[in-house]
């Protein structure tokens, strides 16, 4: 049994400081990455931008740009909300909607570990697939920690867990996908009120933390979108 690595993406998009182009090298870099130190793993991408990918990265692409599930409250947040930060909600919600479809409407069954990646972050020399494997009937992420994002109004936890990159036991779908379907019920609550929220804060709101098991390093890096800074984790 392979892994299976589901890597989100907006190829196309107008919000973040990355271009087009700084996107599509960065995400030749992130699928390059997986096949190095994660060999013989299946990678598909997730993609949800303002137009569909005309590339082929030479995996599996499903596209969401123009699926209801993700227009219909896309659509209705950009035209109703008056948040002074709205990709804070617009990439949490695109991220959240796309991993719950794929979740309910694909089996996992021919996978031992299920991974999700942020699209145009990369693994480094850090990751450690033998722990990822190891961590049988586990969710693998970094230990959470207390938020220091400067919200207009309070965030949905005081807590949250970085999401760019984590794993789990293809056996726990279920338990995932249901998590998710209360992040996603959650994500679009918010989006028609004056609060915030993010994938983060809601994933560690929601997930059972009786699954969870902590790593102190992640081995992942790459450019967080919003201001266009390295970081690594």
């Amino acid at each position: 049994m392979t892994s299976l690595f589901l890597v989100s993406s907006a190829i196309y998009t107008s919000h973040g400081k990355c271009s087009t182009e700084e996107r599509i090298e960065q995400t030749k870099k992130t699928i390059k990455s997986i096949e190095t130190y994660a060999p013989d793993s299946t990678i598909v991408l997730l993609d949800a931008g303002e137009k569909s990918v005309d590339i082929d990265f030479g995996v599996e692409l499903i596209d969401y740009t123009q699926k209801e599930i993700i227009k219909e409250p896309l659509n209705y947040y950009l035209s109703n909300n008056k948040d002074l930060k709205p990709d804070i909600i617009i990439k949490s919600m695109l991220e959240i909607i796309m991993f719950e479809d794929y979740l309910r409407n694909h089996s996992l069954e021919s996978y031992s570990r299920v991974f999700k990646l942020n699209g145009r972050y990369r693994l480094n020399s850090k990751f450690d697939y033998s722990r990822h494997l190891k961590a049988e009937n586990k969710v693998l992420i970094l230990k959470p920690f207390m938020t220091d994002y400067i919200y207009s109004y309070t965030p949905p936890t005081l807590f949250l867990y970085e999401t760019r990159c984590w794993s789990f036991d293809s056996n726990l779908k279920l338990n995932i996908s249901n998590t998710y379907t209360k992040m996603k019920k959650d994500i679009i609550s918010i989006s028609k009120t004056k609060r915030q929220g993010d994938i983060e804060h809601l994933f560690y709101k929601h997930l059972d933390k009786r699954l969870v098991e902590y790593t102190n390093i992640m081995g992942v890096e790459g450019y967080w979108a919003p201001q266009n800074i390295w970081l690594e984790e």
